[in-house]
């Protein structure tokens, strides 16, 4: 959970400049989507609540420019680096060390 703490105030001081975020996705392939902490777009989805605060939902504007379905979350246990305004976090994890929770897997 500090982790969580320490990346959710690092896009908050990022404010609207643009962040970028690779992760471990729950397949284990490495993903890279950016984004602006500042888009008030609405968020279409299921409908169903998120309870894990450890997910962090976003509009990766890459994906927006293409006209693509452009919603994606991350779960920071899975963050292996943050970018915003000229500063790096890194976050060494390997993906084996990754654990997929009952939940994940439903």
């Amino acid at each position: 959970m500090e982790k969580t703490i320490v990346i959710r105030q690092f896009i908050a001081n990022c404010g609207s400049s643009i962040v970028s975020v690779t992760f471990f996705k729950k397949d284990g392939s490495i993903r890279n989507i950016q984004f602006n902490p500042a888009d008030s777009s609405d968020v279409k989805g299921t409908g169903n609540p998120l309870n894990n605060q450890d997910i962090i939902k976003c509009r990766d504007f890459r994906k927006a420019k293409e006209k693509n379905a452009a919603w994606r979350s991350f779960d920071c246990g899975r963050v292996i680096s943050i970018k915003g305004r000229g500063q790096t976090l890194d976050f060494p994890l390997h993906p084996e060390t990754i654990e997929i929770t009952a939940e994940e897997v439903n």
